[in-house]
């Protein structure tokens, strides 16, 4: 009887795990588990990227087609209608997405993104003539006349503001990108001005900070409210940061027209 139970023994105590095998076990799940979610994450980001790529290439064409046919760049939307508000003479806030004919894009995660979560920021400098928001007779034409208030009427005032060498922070700039373009610094480093600039966070708040967007981006509000300054188009992405900026020269929306 006892041999037989040594027997049994012997037979079945070989189907079951030991402590040391358990653990192995456990850390080769681990080990499967964190790889797909490495995996996973970084298809989703490059899935977001990607997708704000798309927003703004969208954005920049539609924008030019905006001053193709109305002979001006729409104003910010400051009152987060998706429609421009022209009052007074903010240069930076919300998308008018509507005004553009652009739809509403969907929820990534916890993160509204889209192009209702694009920060715009245009150019208005009226004491030069150079308010790119604003339809006027710049060429010496008078009304009546087949070249009122044309393109040509566009292009003197982008004209203008071209004509402008120094960058001041009244105005929507870019700072630096820490590389080619020197220190992010919105306060000693203002590099350029353009006929307009765009922020998209990516639909990701990379420093987890509940603002959407990151680095000096933080800075910026959709109702006006905020900074002018942009980060550079040129920035790396980093753990902390994963917005994308894009924009045009005045010289660059000059030749598109």
């Amino acid at each position: 009887m006892i041999k037989s139970l040594v027997s049994f023994n012997k037979k079945y105590k070989h189907m079951g795990f030991s402590l040391i095998e358990a653990a192995i076990a456990l850390v080769v799940i681990g080990v499967i588990s964190m790889a797909t979610l490495q995996v996973y994450n970084s298809a989703n980001y490059y899935k977001n990227q990607t997708l704000a790529n798309k927003w703004l290439l969208e954005t920049q064409e539609n924008l030019v087609q905006f001053a193709q046919m109305n002979y001006r760049l729409p104003c910010p939307d400051t009152d987060l209608d998706g429609y421009e508000n022209c009052g007074g003479s903010v240069k930076t806030g919300l998308l008018p997405f509507y005004t553009l004919g652009l739809t509403v894009s969907s929820q990534i995660g916890s993160v509204t993104s889209g192009h209702q979560n694009i920060i715009y920021g245009v150019y208005r400098n009226a004491g030069i003539d150079a308010d790119l928001t604003v339809l006027a007779e710049r060429t010496g034409n008078s009304i009546g006349d087949a070249n009122y208030q044309t393109i040509d009427d566009f292009k003197k005032a982008l004209s203008n503001a071209s004509l402008v060498t120094t960058v001041v922070n009244s105005q929507p700039y870019i700072t630096g990108d820490d590389e080619t373009t020197g220190a992010e610094n919105c306060a000693t480093n203002l590099v350029a001005h353009g006929a307009f600039w765009l922020a998209s966070s990516s639909g990701q708040d990379a420093n987890e900070d509940d603002n959407p967007f990151d680095g000096v981006n933080t800075n910026l509000r959709n109702d006006g409210s905020g900074s002018n300054c942009f980060s550079a188009p040129t920035k790396r992405q980093n753990a902390g940061y994963v917005d994308r900026v894009s924009g045009l020269a005045f010289s660059e929306l000059l030749g598109l027209l």
